[in-house]
């Protein structure tokens, strides 16, 4: 991951700052960026400490687990399908109020996309909130 045109800035002034020099222009600072983005080279980026931040970068970098995805059982999933095609009401409330997009519901719905254990309790819990405020 290159650094940014303001970390490079920063990096920059505190080189001049050391060397006892005025501050680098913005045009070198980009032509730095654009060094480290392409690859080539640049007399000023041995003299930047962006290595040192890689490698504290690479020492941070933790790897998760994979989460194992958990489905409904076949008659939960056949639920949630046939409460959707016997739903009334406008598929992008009832998205906004699951957290999705509506083209999710449709693709639940005609069976395209499977349903995720996540996806049907969250179907739920709008399900019982709607019919507590319809009852």
């Amino acid at each position: 991951m290159t650094p940014t045109l303001t970390q490079i800035r920063t990096a920059l002034q505190n080189l001049a700052a050391k060397k006892g020099r005025p501050d680098y222009e913005l045009c070198t600072a980009k032509a730095v960026k654009h060094a480290l983005e392409s690859g080539t080279e640049h007399h000023l980026i041995a003299e930047l400490p962006f290595f040192e931040i890689k490698q504290k970068e690479q020492d941070k970098t933790v790897v998760k687990e994979p989460v194992k995805r958990a489905y409904p059982t076949d008659a939960q999933a056949l639920e949630i399908v046939i409460w959707l095609n016997n739903f009334n009401g406008l598929y992008r409330e009832l998205a906004q109020k699951i957290g999705c997009d509506c083209a999710v519901l449709s693709k639940i719905k005609s069976k395209r996309k499977n349903l995720t254990l996540d996806m049907y309790n969250r179907i739920m819990k709008a399900r019982k909130e709607l019919e507590g405020v319809a009852a």
